[in-house]
Order: structure tokens, then sequence, then C-alpha cells
């Protein structure tokens, strides 16, 4: 810009720009529409290195040069217009302002100019700009800051750090890869160990490009294994070249720019914000801030430092969900502003408070969980699970123990119903200290642990419940409402085996008034259609269905369904099976996932009775894989051990023979299905003795996973040689029962219901239907099956 027509002071690019392609194309279509740009982000995202490659990609474009200022330098806003001057090299003009003088040099002229780092002058570095675009439409500017600079016309681009989705292929691990083959030639990643290093070094600096940089630096000296086992004292261990900018010197500079550009009360928020495991929202941030911060009680006041601290790229807002905005940090700025609350009785006294305000949340839950709240509340257990996990753990090391049964306890008792079980262990680990300690709650927190019973410790479980029993009869504790514990003790019973007791306790609960009948009489419902009772069993069904659905837990209401359908199964087929599927668009609407595994269970075993055998095997699958998910143990136990007997009628009797042997493993296995010993009578009938010795053994080196992976394995053959017998013309099993469905007039929904699906799933079939058959809609698709017999074909 001087008058010697130098043409720019872009800097060369001394590496490659990875992972920021799309970023660079909407930055650079950003600065053709608009004459300000701000890249906002977190201290080192890269957005220095993304506006100067927008700078080179843009260079042809502006004639007059491509110009960086780079403001991190400068400690007084005052000498803003002067580094602006100098780095464009227009010299002062007497008594005119230097801005002034800028503005005017630049008017008219196709240049671009970079204010790089304005977060710590941002004032002055927007001041310069509107003069500067107040002057001539022309210039155009590219500014870098950790927020907005908020002057008139700008836009803003929000700078991510880099992707991590991918694993060992992300854009975060190609960066990584590539700035340590740089210090130690020939590195990549040549195993898994290597891999999975990397990847986890990746997500614990949350992708962060200047994190990355420094972490694959180390590979001079170091193996990635080293590095991430030592990323817990990241600030002292990730270190740059002494050449580096002094802020992006070492990790700590890093943050620390942008930690100390905040004031008092945004830094004690930063601090508090710490304590907290995968995100919080408002309302626990000022709980836990009472004592730290003057405003806490104000909600407001921390809402507008917390839209403060956004803004500025400290905290992260999620605007997921429709109803709160939950907010988050990134890891590394988290273990920075942890580390800045001090003194060590400061820290302490933000944790205490943080696991009392979770553990008094718990129960405050958990007495509006059981009524038509349940969603809300295990919705809020799913979301705080880390700051639940982080609470529990704190308390027991502080021995605080009433505060963590409080959390144990009532998110065992919520989360349980979500499949959290998880939080049923730390029920178990509690006993002994809870039990020394006799605590009010005690009672509760065996009733949690009663809850093993899903995840294979039915014994444990089973006296664990009893215990809570025992308990609850005396009135210095505080106990679950009348007939849980009971109810929770009689589920421990049937995994054990003891059908009798089962009966024996359902039958107690279901007497009692109050909302115990939800469960009991149901749970009643199943004893006796499990002991052979069945009509009085189904005498007692509208009870069972007025009962949950009176007290409107969804959980209840889902779990109601699934053993009426059970009930209807000894005695009328299709009664069971609209019951199920009456359960399963109850499921979709209402969000109880846990009892998909159980409701596809049973309708597969009815639909093995049947005949219908490839409706059977799909509906194992999905059963198992639910399962498997889920973590439930117990029930995957009885969906493999129910199995075999299937693959004996679909002629697979070696499939038949090794998962037999891998059940036979599990005593629970025989409790549930007592036919396994016939079926190994038949099968050696059949086969000999040699032969079938050979499955098992076979079987029997199989885990509960590898099995369930076998299962999965020789389902998918059996439902392929099906679909090859009835010759559905490139049309898997599934698609051509879908089909079939689609043929005699059902809808997606209905399709969904049928086959235990969810609507997203059915939908895709049908469209990968009208993509295998050439057609666009139902009709067409409904002809096509009708010519090819595949309606008959199909078993639904």
């Amino acid at each position: 810009m001087s008058r010697e027509g130098r043409r720019g002071n872009l800097p060369r690019a001394a590496t490659a720009l990875i992972g920021r392609g799309a970023a660079l194309s909407e930055a650079a279509a950003l600065v053709r529409a608009h004459q300000v740009v701000t890249l906002s982000g977190v201290g080192g995202v890269g957005k220095t290195r993304l506006a100067l490659a927008a700078g080179a990609e843009l260079a042809p474009e502006f004639p007059e040069g491509v110009w960086v200022v780079e403001l991190a330098p400068v400690g007084d806003p005052d000498d803003v217009p002067d580094a602006v001057a100098a780095a464009l090299g227009i010299p002062p003009q007497g008594e005119v302002p230097v801005i002034e003088t800028v503005a005017d040099a630049l008017a008219g002229r196709r240049v671009l100019v970079v204010l790089d780092n304005c977060e710590h002058v941002l004032g002055a570095a927007a001041a310069a700009t509107e003069v500067i675009v107040a002057r001539s439409e022309v210039p155009r500017i590219v500014a870098t800051s950790r927020e907005p600079l908020q002057v008139s016309g700008e836009v803003t681009v929000a700078v991510s750090p880099l992707a991590l989705a991918g694993g060992a292929t992300s854009d975060a691990v190609t960066l990584f890869v590539e700035r340590a083959g740089a210090v130690r030639l020939g590195f990549g990643i040549h195993d898994e160990q290597t891999a999975t290093a990397v990847v986890e070094i990746c997500e614990t600096l949350d992708g962060l490009p200047l994190g990355i940089e420094l972490a694959a630096a180390r590979m001079a000296a170091m193996s990635p294994a080293e590095v991430r086992d030592r990323l817990g004292d990241r600030f002292r261990l990730l270190i740059g070249p002494e050449y580096a900018p002094d802020r992006q010197s070492t990790l700590r500079a890093t943050v620390a720019w942008s930690y100390d550009l905040l004031d008092d009360a945004e830094q004690a928020v930063l601090r508090i914000a710490s304590v907290f495991a995968g995100g919080f929202d408002l309302r626990s941030l000022c709980s836990v801030a009472q004592g730290s911060i003057a405003d806490a009680n104000d909600d407001v006041a921390v809402l507008g430092l917390l839209d403060s601290l956004v803004r500025k790229s400290l905290v992260v807002a999620d605007h997921s969900a429709t109803d709160h905005t939950r907010y988050r940090l990134f890891d590394t700025i988290r273990a920075f502003a942890e580390e800045s609350l001090a003194p060590e009785s400061a820290r302490t006294a933000v944790r205490d408070r943080h696991a009392a305000h979770f553990a008094g949340e718990a129960v405050i839950r958990w007495e509006r969980w059981n009524g038509p709240r349940w969603s809300d509340e295990v919705s809020w257990v799913q979301a705080e699970v880390a700051n639940l996990r982080t609470a529990h753990r704190w308390s027991i090391e502080r021995g605080q123990i009433e505060v963590a049964v409080d959390v144990a306890a009532h998110a065992a008792l919520m989360g349980f119903s979500v499949e959290l079980f998880e939080t049923i262990g730390w029920a178990e680990a509690l006993l002994e200290a809870a039990t020394l300690a006799d605590v009010r709650r005690l009672p509760r927190l065996h009733a949690a642990a009663g809850y093993a019973c899903f995840v294979g410790r039915a014994t444990t479980a089973t006296l664990s419940a009893h215990r809570a029993t025992e308990l609850e009869t005396e009135t210095r504790y505080e106990s679950c409402e009348p007939g849980y514990a009971t109810f929770i003790e009689a589920l421990g019973h049937v995994y054990c085996g003891h059908l009798d007791r089962y009966v024996e306790l359902t039958g107690e609960v279901a007497a009692l008034p109050g909302n115990g009948r939800a469960y009991g009489i149901a749970a009643y419902v199943d004893g006796l259609q499990s002991a052979g009772r069945v009509e009085e069993a189904l005498a007692l069904v509208p009870s069972a269905l007025s009962a949950a659905r009176e007290l409107g837990n969804p959980y209840w209401v889902a779990y109601t369904l699934w053993i009426v359908g059970l009930a209807w199964s000894r005695a009328d087929a299709s009664r069971a099976l609209e019951t199920w599927d009456e359960g399963m668009a109850y499921l979709e609407e209402h969000d109880v996932r846990f009892f998909e595994g159980f409701l596809a269970r049973d309708a597969a075993l009815l639909h093995t009775s049947d005949g219908q055998l490839e409706t059977a095997l799909a509906l194992f699958d999905t059963s198992i894989g639910t399962f498997l998910r889920a973590g439930a143990v117990s029930q995957l136990t009885i969906t493999l051990a129910s199995l075999p007997a299937l693959f004996e009628r679909v002629g697979r009797p070696a499939a038949a023979g090794t998962l037999l042997g891998a059940m036979v493993q599990h005593p629970a296995s025989l409790h549930h299905v007592p036919s396994l010993s016939e079926l190994d009578d038949r099968l050696r009938a059949h086969h000999g003795d040699e032969v079938v010795d050979r499955w098992a053994a076979t079987g029997a080196a199989l885990d509960l996973p590898e099995a369930a992976a076998y299962a999965a394995h020789q389902i998918a053959v059996a439902l392929s040689s099906l679909g090859r017998r009835q010759g559905s013309a490139g049309l898997t099993a599934r698609e051509a029962q879908v089909l079939g469905l689609v043929a005699e007039g059902s809808t997606t929904r209905a399709i969904s219901e049928r086959l235990f699906i969810s609507m997203k799933t059915a939908d895709n079939h049908i469209q990968h239907i009208y993509t295998k058959l050439g057609v666009t809609n139902r009709a067409a698709a409904t002809r096509w099956a009708i010519e090819h017999g595949i309606g008959e074909a199909v078993p639904g």
C-alpha cells in the first residue's frame, strides 16, 4: 500500500491446511459477498491459519494486495490504528487521526485486510473497522477473534475444532499424522495400538489443531501411547518451539490468553463450570455457584455471563433440546479452568456443592418418576449421567456416604428403566459403606441394587431387595413406596428360576392399594401365566391394564402390554400379536425402549409355534441386537437360549447344536428354557453323540457376546437361504417380507408394528424395495408382488 508499490505482506504457508476445505470455501465466498467477515472460535482452533489460507485463495481477486495486521503484540487499544498503518505501510499525515489516513488510503482500492487476534483490543479493532468501511465499500476486512467485533454489516464464521468422526481417518488424526511425520520420518498409523492412541489424543484435545500439533511434535521423542497417557498433565507436556508466538508457545499460554481477557465474574463462572461433566444447564450452574458468585441467585445475571462466555468461544451452547439449552466446555478449557479453581479448599467446596445439587435433584426427580412425568425424569438421568457419576465418586472419596447414596439409589431406581445399568453397579458398590453409616435411605439403596437381576446377578440382587423389605419395617428409614421392594425381590426370584416364590410375592403386591397396583397386578398375571394358571391370569388382564393406565407411567403401561400379550399367547395367538402390536406403537410414541427386545423375542417364539419361521428369525435378530446393545445380560441369555429350537426347525442342526452348547454353560438358560434338554436328546437321536458333542464343544468355547454374534450370523445365513427358496428376485428376506405386507395394504406404521421395527427402518426397507424393483410407488410394488407371489410366499 506504500508508495513503493508493495502488493501485500501475506506470509507463505509452511504447512498444508488440513480438514478445512469446506470452511475455506465458505469463508472465501463470504468475503466476496460481504465487506467484514470475522472468523471466531476458541483459542487454538486455527482461526489465523484459516484466515491466511482464505487470503491466499482470494489473492488473485485483490490486485492491490492482501495485508495482514498482527494485533497480538499490541498491548494498548490506542495503538491499534498505528499498528494497522504500519502493517499497510501508510505514513501519518500531520494532525489527521491515523485511522482516518488509513481509511483514505484504502478508499476505492481492491485490498483485503486481515486483522488477526482482535479479542484483547476488541473495541479499538471494531472502531478502526467501522471507519474503514464507512469511507468506502471496496476494501474487504477479515478479522480473527475469539468473539465477534459487533460492527455493522459483519458476518461471523464460527471456526469449529477439526472433525473427530471417522476415528483413524478423521481430519483431526490426519493433521496429527501429517505434523508427526515432519518430526519423525516415516511416522504413520500402521497398527491398532497406534491408531487407538492417536484417536484418543485427538479426542482428549477436543480436535483443537494447536493442541494436536503440539502433541504431534512430541513424536520426535515419544510414542503416541506415552503422550496419551500423560495428557492429564497436558499444560506442562504440550510446549511448542521457542520461535512460536508467546500466546501459542504452549497450550497453557493459548488458554490463559483467553482467560486473562475475562472480567472477574466471567472467570468465576468458567471456574464453576469446570466441575461439571458432560455439560450443564443454567439452573444447575446457579445452584453450584452459590457462595462463589455474588449474583448466583439471579439466573438472568448468570445467563448474561454465560452468554458472554459463549460469544467469546469459551463455552459451547447446545440448542438441540427443544425446551432448554445445555452448555459445555471443551475439555482443554475445562482442565485450565479447574486448575484455576484454587485454593484447594475452594475447589473442594465447589465440588461438594456439585455433588449435593445432583443428589438433591435425583431425590426430587425420583419422587416424580412414577407417573406421567416418567419421560421427563428419565431424560434428565440420561442427560446428567456423567454429572451423577462424578458426584457419586466425589462423595465416596469425601466420605459423604449419605450424598453418595442419594445419587446412586435414585439414579438406579430411575435409570434401570432406560437401560442405564451402570447406575445399578453404583448402588451395589455402596451397600457395605452405607450399611456401616446406617444412612436413612438405606432401604432405597438395597432396592436399587435389586435391579442387578437385569444384568446377570440375580442371586445377590434378590438378597439385596429382600433386605430392603426388612429395613422398610423400621420407621427410622426412608423406603420406597409400599410393595416396590417386594416387587423387585420377586423379579430376582424369577430370574433365579423360583417361579413359585415369584407368584407368591407378586400376588402380595397386587393385593396392595396404591401405586403398586400399576406393576403388581401385571407381574402377578405374568406369574400366573408362567405357572400355567392361564384362566386366572386372563381374568386379571382388565385390572392390570386399568391400573397401569390410571397411574400413567409409560414404563408400566408398556410393561403391562408386554405381559398381557404373554397371557394371551397361551390362549389366543392373534390376540397376543394384536396386544404386542399395540405395545410396539406405544413404545414408539412414548420412547420406552426397554421392552423392544422383550416384545420381539416373545413374538418370535409365537411365530415359531405357528410355523412362520422367517418372521421368527427376523424378530430374534431384533431382540438379540437390542439386548446386546443395552447390556441386558439376563434377557440376552434367555433370548439366545430360546433360539436353538428355531434353528432346528429351519434345518440348521449344526447351528442349533453349537448355540445349545454355548447356552447350557449359563444356568439361567435351563431355568427359563427347560426344553433345551429335549432338543439335545433330539439332536443326538438324529445326528449321533459324536457329532453333537463336537458342536457342543464349539459352542462351549463362546462367551455370551460371542454367542450373540454367532447367533446373529446364523440368523442372517438362514434368512438368506429362506429368501433364495422363495425366489424373491434380488430382495433380501426382510425386504420380501416388507413387500408382502405392502401388497396386503399395510401402512408404514402397521409394518413397523407387525415386524417390531421402527417406522424409519420400515420406510428405508420400502425405499430399497422400490429401487430394486425399478418402481416409484406402492401400487407398482404391489403389482410386482402379486405377479411374483411374494405376498403369498412371505409369512407375516
